[in-house]
């Protein structure tokens, strides 16, 4: 096929590409995803705690706690209702959620209304069933109690108080908060706070959400000074816009500073516009390849697969590097389909052995290690093509007659690699190092390596939790059942154990959707006490306090359901406990608060097979730990692959010759990371594919090239800005991309320093 056919057939491929990504995806969609949670992997294996993790995650996340402090509640109150009226204007939120009117309040008792004579506190109906007689002296106290504030027709409605000390008691099941003047209000450590929910208008990880941040903290920092108070904030979308920001510094210095870098790079080595002009072409067709391929596949690009996909400035640019350094060396008998042969079988066995290294990182179910391997395979191949197709038409005229840059100097350093003590003592020592970084290894899978938002953020969410007891991230019990009725008799029967674990200091609280509505079993129970409770004082009650009608029960019974008690407006704030039926199968949730002793929560749950312990931090730092293992097994059966292909292309011995270096230069970068200030992870491991798809390059480039110092000067190039780009990535702030950076960063300049290894005795 002609060239120009080729370079024709290649621009309207990428172009077609492009138009039909951006086509095809839903304009009300950000291209860019910034949810950390969808970098993690689902529950395949059960699909109830995934439901579970989802369900509580969409609750939380379009929240926004807020505690307003003054040293006197008056002051307190003041700021709330300021800062809520202030909120309430901002375009960042549906609505806030500040003072409870008495409406509100009515309303919220209204919906318990309709089935009070069959609700009962355990107090309640131990008192009832031991002795009902206390339950009439306990009215008579209460009625002549000039501070009670029974009204008469409470009293007709409810002539035993039964409900009214049953709502108190679900106003007391939170003891850290009282109602002051409509607001929820709490004291800590000589300061009055009052509580306010913000609900967002949309998502937290929307960027147009994340760029109205400024407004809330202005807002903040006003009322702050104007009444001298203390406002704490936290939510999701405070973790989500750091997170973006972050991304996006790092995606700019990466990307600027590799770019830099190849520019001030190839104007030095080449001396010349035309190949400064090709390699950016390289780069970007590989960005844009990557970036089409990965939106019509994944739907969204996630930011932390554009900061780490930023460093493909610095790889993709290695097979330019090839073919410009062969144009260099021909000089005027430079001949651009002979230089195209040149360069093809080796470019593309260097691309063939970094996609097996790359690709294989799709068998690990991590959706952000998918897209991440996804995204870096296509660039690698848009900028091969892209050199393929178009260099020998755009490149076509030779370049001046001058010397490989260094020459003098590459002639002394492939001379070393001459010398026995060279060539068998680097790689001993490579063996050594590697051998003393896997004996120093410490491994670190904690989820929150994938984020390191600032000390101020964390500290806020921590005084917040330890005014409040709420928290963003809680551990919670997933109870399942048959039925509805039977997930309700498990929370239940729960109830007690939780209870006293609270006692014992295992757990601060917990939210049971069964202590607002039990069973109907219960009910009923409850019912018929109630009724016999009326039956036999009914008289006396009425004799004692004069009234003009002996009090009579309900007499037709209807089970409170979960259904229609969460759509009411008392069982709103109830609705994250509950999640119903699931392909044929109910559960519900327990949401625990401050677990200081997980083994005794998990010790309560272990006996019972319908009840798990679930926690996303803790399985998905599990599941890191286990792919640690899993990615190790996988990295064996790569360098097999790739030797295997190599085998093919050389003879055995050649091909171990080639594989060589960068295995040698894994090991050593592995260590690297043992060695730095940063625990390990699963990263540092993940950061051996690169070593070892790119290493191979160099090694197999010294293999097939005749011209040791051409090969030497065009991996050097190579290295120099894959260098540079993981240099800047080992800059991270966030551990798990600083761990790849490191280790890749020393993988490579190992793999350049070992690759004249694979040069062929001649």
């Amino acid at each position: 096929m002609p060239l120009a056919t080729r370079a024709i057939i290649w621009l309207m491929s990428l172009t077609i590409l492009m138009g039909t990504a951006l086509w095809q995806h839903p304009s009300n969609t950000p291209m860019l995803d910034t949810n950390i949670l969808n970098l993690l992997p689902k529950d395949q294996q059960d699909p109830i705690a995934q439901k579970a993790f989802q369900h509580v995650a969409e609750q939380m996340e379009d929240q926004v706690v807020i505690l307003v402090g003054h040293e006197t509640e008056q002051g307190a109150i003041e700021a709330a209702d300021s800062l809520a009226s202030t909120l309430s204007t901002l375009p960042l939120f549906q609505h806030v959620d500040g003072k409870i009117s008495t409406e509100d309040q009515m309303a919220w008792i209204r919906s318990f209304a309709p089935y009070k004579a069959q609700l009962l506190t355990p107090a309640q109906r131990t008192r009832l069933a031991a002795s009902p007689q206390q339950q009439v002296k306990q009215v008579i106290q209460t009625v002549y109690n000039p501070f009670s504030g029974v009204t008469g027709s409470e009293l007709a409605s409810d002539p035993f108080l039964l409900f009214r000390e049953y709502v108190q008691s679900l106003n007391a099941q939170n003891s850290r908060f009282k109602m002051l003047d409509g607001y929820l209000t709490t004291s800590h450590e000589n300061k009055h706070y009052v509580l306010l929910r913000a609900t967002l208008r949309g998502s937290s990880y929307s960027i147009a959400n994340q760029q109205l941040l400024p407004s809330l903290i202005a807002a903040e920092n006003d009322v702050a000074q104007q009444f001298n108070a203390d406002i704490l904030h936290t939510g999701v979308i405070f973790y989500a816009a750091f997170g973006t920001e972050s991304a996006r510094s790092e995606i700019s210095t990466i990307g600027l500073g590799s770019l830099v870098g190849v520019i001030l790079l190839v104007l030095a080595v080449y001396r010349s516009v035309l190949p400064l002009g090709l390699t950016l072409l390289s780069v970007g067709a590989g960005l844009a390849t990557a970036f089409a391929v990965s939106l019509m596949v994944f739907g969204q690009i996630h930011l932390f697969s554009l900061v780490m996909g930023a460093s493909l400035i610095g790889v993709s640019i290695d097979y330019a590097f090839h073919f410009l350094t062969e144009r260099l060396a021909a000089g005027q008998k430079w001949h651009p389909r002979k230089g195209w042969l040149s360069v093809r079988v080796p470019i593309t066995f260097g691309l063939i052995s970094t996609l097996i290294a790359y690709l294989s990182m799709l068998v690990a179910p991590f959706p952000g290690l998918q897209q991440l391997a996804l995204f870096s395979a296509c660039g690698l191949i848009g900028a091969f093509l892209s050199v393929m197709c178009w260099f020998p038409v755009l490149a076509a005229s030779p370049s001046r007659d001058i010397a490989l840059p260094l020459s003098q100097l590459s002639h002394h350093y492939l001379t070393l690699w001459r010398q026995s003590t060279v060539r068998w003592g680097l790689p001993f020592l490579a063996i050594g190092i590697s051998a003393l970084g896997l004996h120093f290894a410490d491994y670190n899978d904690n989820i929150q390596q994938l984020q390191s938002p600032p000390q101020a953020l964390k500290m806020q969410e921590q005084r917040i939790q330890s005014i409040t007891g709420l928290s963003n991230s809680q551990p919670m019990l997933l109870v399942r059942g048959s039925s509805e009725q039977d997930v309700l008799e498990q929370l239940y029967t729960l109830s007690p154990s939780l209870e006293k674990l609270k006692e014992e200091g295992a757990i601060s609280n917990f939210r049971n959707l069964a202590d607002i509505v039990p069973p109907a079993s219960v009910q009923k129970a409850d019912f018929d006490i109630v009724q016999a409770l009326y039956a036999s004082h009914s008289q006396s009650l009425a004799t004692t306090l004069g009234l003009p009608n002996k009090p009579t029960a309900p007499d037709d019974f209807t089970a409170l359901l979960p259904e229609p008690f969460l759509a009411s407006a008392a069982g709103k704030a109830m609705s994250p406990l509950w999640l119903g039926d699931i392909d044929g199968q109910f559960a519900a949730i327990v949401l625990l608060q401050e677990v200081t002793d997980t083994q005794q929560v998990q010790s309560l749950v272990s006996a019972t097979p319908s009840i798990t312990l679930l926690n996303k931090a803790q399985e998905v730092s599990a599941l890191f730990g286990e792919y640690r293992t899993r990615i190790s097994v996988l990295m064996s059966l790569s360098v097999m692959a790739i030797l295997l292909v190599l085998a093919w292309r050389f003879d055995l011995r050649q091909a171990c010759l080639v594989v060589l270096p960068p295995v040698l230069a894994a090991g050593v970068g592995l260590a690297a990371g043992a060695f730095s200030s940063v625990p390990m992870n699963l990263f540092n491991l993940l950061g051996l594919f690169l070593v070892l798809g790119i290493g191979i390059d160099y090694a197999l480039f010294f293999a097939e090239q005749k011209d040791s110092q051409r090969a030497l000067l065009a991996n050097s190039l190579a290295a120099i800005t894959t260098i540079l780009s993981f240099g800047l990535l080992s800059l991270s702030k966030t551990e798990a991309i600083h761990s790849f950076g490191i280790t890749v960063l020393v993988g490579i300049s190992i793999a350049w320093l070992l690759s004249p290894l694979a040069i062929k005795r001649r």
